[in-house]
């Protein structure tokens, strides 16, 4: 397994008699070894347990939530975090913009995630349900990343009377911001279903 979470749009619900249908998820994002914020904010409109498209089980292990909510949600935590933000957040407000990767619905494929410990996958999600909808509650009191200021290390005094220049540590000002789940926008996942 790849242990990895996929984030998918969809028109219709599993299992609805549309879906049975046409079964198309649209490819938004995936990450791995985690279930970022970011996804886990774009599933608050409305969360609740599905069936998996991925995974051939009877319990409902995926989450559906409504598109329009869950972007409305994302976008009060963008306004809290700091400038330096900025070039990611846009990012995402361009990529999930589109009109070919919006829909009626997010999907959140955890399978993996779950699986990565013991216990029910139909209990992990739940649990899941009941903290996107706590994170939905108290979006106000959500961690901001604190932005990392990088500061020139001392010189030595040989290095003073050598007028050995001093160079500029890099860095890179976003690194605090990508575990959100930001910056990882694609349209072709691990698993595709939309041709």
């Amino acid at each position: 397994m790849a242990n990895r979470s996929y984030l998918y749009t969809t028109d219709h619900l599993p299992e609805s008699s549309e879906w049975e249908a046409n079964k198309n998820l649209h490819s938004i994002s995936e990450w791995g070894y985690d279930i970022p914020l970011v996804f886990k904010l774009l599933l608050t409109g409305n969360p609740l347990a599905v069936k998996s498209s991925i995974w051939g089980v009877s319990e409902k292990i995926a989450l559906a939530g409504e598109f329009q909510i869950g972007l409305g949600v994302l976008e009060e935590y963008f306004a809290r975090l700091p400038a330096e933000a900025e070039p990611l957040i846009n990012e995402a407000r361009s990529f999930l913009s589109k009109i070919s990767n919006q829909r009626k619905y997010f999907i959140l494929e955890c399978g993996e995630i779950f699986d990565m410990e013991e216990g029910s996958l139909y209990e992990k999600n739940l649990s899941l349900i009941e903290e996107i909808n706590e994170l939905k509650s108290n979006i106000s009191n959500i961690n901001v990343p604190k932005v990392i200021n990088v500061e020139l290390p001392k010189r030595g005094l040989l290095d003073r009377l050598l007028g050995k220049k001093q160079v500029q540590p890099k860095s890179d000002s976003l690194k605090p911001f990508y575990p959100l789940g930001l910056g990882n926008w694609s349209n072709v996942l691990y698993f595709q279903f939309d041709g």
